[in-house]
Parts: structure tokens; sequence; C-alpha cells
């Protein structure tokens, strides 16, 4: 399928994508069950049944995708406690609507799944980063202000609004801890499938909430691109200069952060378009555009000299490249 290759968003594409996720998902969920069956416990009926669900068109949330890989971990490491249990949580998961829910992260003392989100948003980003429950005053103000941002996304965005409602099944608001040096601003993780987080006390417009919305939703679908191959094959031992951070990341970091600055320049200029903005949104979203022009040259400039992409990494950047040539500004 190669209609994945298109820069802009698009809604019928990212619905594409998304029963590529959930498919290829049943299929290694078949695999996983066929080596194991005979040496680990678990109900077969209910895992077919799961697998069968994953190829029609039902919708599953965040944390199957988590459990695949906590399976998958489980059986590299000959761990059959930790296989029977997870093959436990996949033969348990129920599908969910297909719409798009802003939910709150909770304390982690008590909520399992916030310890798990907390965990793996934090626990690779080589950084002292963290997230936190926010207030449920600061979390109703956010919810009202996400609200807004796609109403208004709605509006002057279509394409990128449907491409997100695709995409993501969790909106998650966290806030970050006031205590650390690096303060978390937004992000998802592949192995999260339809999940994106957001920092409450950051984003206070409407066209601050398109921005990050247009930022985190591009990794999404970029994560959904690679079920075939990745988008670079560089080592991620090696560390290159970034757009996006102070500190030195892979290449399959570096690529996304310049996609994404692309992505992001489209969404403030199609918003500057509009009649829609005051005054002092468009000097917001005039800033946010020439700092995402600045980034993705910056990146794009790492890439050429450093990138080993794949095929559809190469074309997806290309898209990009293409763009932000033609782009007025």
């Amino acid at each position: 399928m190669n209609m994945h290759f298109g820069f802009t968003p698009d809604a019928a594409r990212a619905r594409l994508l998304d029963r590529r996720m959930h498919a290829a998902l049943a299929s290694s969920i078949e695999h996983l069950s066929e080596v194991s069956r005979g040496s680990v416990a678990f109900d077969e009926s209910a895992i077919n049944q799961l697998i069968a669900s994953l190829r029609g068109d039902d919708c599953y949330p965040p944390m199957l995708f988590r459990d695949y890989y906590a399976l998958t971990e489980a059986l590299i490491e000959d761990d059959e406690a930790g296989a029977v249990k997870f093959f436990d949580r996949l033969a348990q998961s129920r599908p969910i609507p297909e719409q798009l829910s802003v939910q709150m992260l909770d304390d982690a003392a008590h909520c399992e799944k916030s310890a798990i989100y907390q965990q793996m948003m934090t626990g690779d980003s080589g950084t002292d980063i963290a997230i936190l429950p926010p207030s449920q005053d600061v979390g109703k103000h956010f919810v009202a202000r996400f609200q807004k941002g796609m109403e208004l996304m709605d509006r002057i965005l279509p394409e990128l609004a449907g491409e997100v409602r695709a995409l993501v099944r969790e909106v998650v608001c966290v806030v970050g801890d006031p205590d650390r040096k690096m303060q978390f601003d937004g992000g998802s993780h592949f192995q999260l499938w339809g999940a994106l987080f957001l920092n409450a006390n950051f984003h206070p417009t409407d066209q601050a909430i398109v921005e990050v919305v247009a930022h985190e939703s591009a990794h999404s679908f970029l994560f959904a691109c690679c079920t075939d191959e990745p988008l670079v094959f560089n080592d991620d031992d090696d560390l290159y200069p970034s757009p996006l951070r102070v500190d030195p990341r892979p290449m399959d970091g570096i690529y996304h952060a310049t996609f994404v600055s692309a992505r992001m320049h489209w969404s403030m200029s199609r918003l500057m378009e509009s009649d829609l903005l005051s005054d002092e949104g468009r000097v917001e979203a005039l800033a946010a555009r020439d700092a995402d022009r600045k980034n993705f040259e910056s990146g794009y400039e790492v890439i050429s000299a450093h990138g080993d992409l794949s095929d559809t990494g190469a074309r997806l950047m290309e898209s990009a490249r293409a763009y932000m040539d033609n782009a007025t500004a």
C-alpha cells in the first residue's frame, strides 16, 4: 500500500493505517500463540477470538499493544509465569469505541494503567523527566482547551482532525514535575498505539493545541508507516544533533522531529490562511511557523548528511521536502 507516502493528513488513509496496525498485531499474536502451544498455558479459544476481532473492524485500547510487547519480552526471556500472565491479559482484552477520548493520568499507586504509562513515557527518555497526574481543576481546564482546539481544527484543518480521530484513541492529560530541570511537553510511544500524552499546564491557546496535536499525531502517523520496515537503518547507538532536543539523538528520533516540524509548519500555515484567528493568534502562529521551518531545515541537513533511509523513510521525507520547497514561508 503506497498511499501513505503523501505528506498532508488524510482521514481515509489514516483509517487504513490504523486497521493495518491492528492486523499486524493480530498476525504477531497468532505467531506467538503458535510457537507457545504446548509449552505455555493460555486460553487458545479466547486468543483466536482476539485475533479474529483485530482482523475485523474492532478497535482496541493502547494497553493491548503494550501487553503484546510485554508477552514478547517474557517469551524471549523464557519467563513462563510472565508469558502466562500476558497471554491472560490479551485474552481478557475487549474492544473499545472507535472515538477519541480525553483521560486524566491517575495516581500510579492506585492505578496500574497509569503506573505503566508513567514508566513507559519516562523510562526510556534518557533525561530527568517525569509525568504526574493533574489536579482536578487543571485537568478540567485542559479538557475545555483541548475541545476548543479540536473545534478550530475541525473548521480549518478537517484533514488533520480526521487523521487524529483515526489514529488516536486516548489523549492522556498529565503535568510535569516542577522540581525537575526538564519538563514534559507531549509525547507518544510506539508500544502504546493510540495514546497521546499532553502536559495540561502547557498549550494555553487554541492554536497551541492545534500545533501540539499536529506534532504528536504526526509521530503516530510515522509509527503506522513502519509495519513493513523502519524509517531509517542507522544504529540507535549512533547519535547526531537534533533540531528539537539539546542532547544528541539517534537518527530515528531526528527523522521523526524533522518530518513532524514540516507537519507543524503546514498546520500553522493553514491556520494563518483563515480569518478565524485574532491578531494575537496570528502573531503566535507566525512565530511557531518560522520556528518549524528552521527546525525542519536543521534536521533535514543532518538526515541528508548521515541518514541511512529505508524506501519508506526516503519517500516520506521526500514528500515533506517537496511541501517545504513549495511553502510560501
